[in-house]
């Protein structure tokens, strides 16, 4: 199991969640934290498809630590399902 930083932003009602190893592309909101979550490992799954069907290599995760957060964000982990380069 490969589980990515995600970083979570937002307000009650707004959230939305950024995986910085996948600039650009992995993002993902909701009303609430969980279901912003949920909506990413969703998009992270499809996103990592994409990158494996067009031969390009799928990052690593980034250790905890190496993700910077601004003001107000938090951050959490989210898994990559069903990614057959990582497993």
């Amino acid at each position: 199991m490969t589980r990515y930083p995600a970083v979570i932003d937002g307000e009650l009602g707004a959230y939305g969640v950024v995986i910085p190893d996948m600039p650009g592309a992995c993002c993902a909101m909701g009303d609430t934290v969980d279901e912003a979550l949920a909506n990413t490992e969703d998009v992270l799954a499809e996103f990592v498809e994409v990158l494996e069907a067009d031969g390009i290599p799928v990052p690593p995760p980034s250790a905890l630590g190496d993700v910077t957060l601004e003001d107000g964000e938090m951050v959490a982990y989210v898994t990559l399902k069903e990614a057959a380069s990582l497993q």
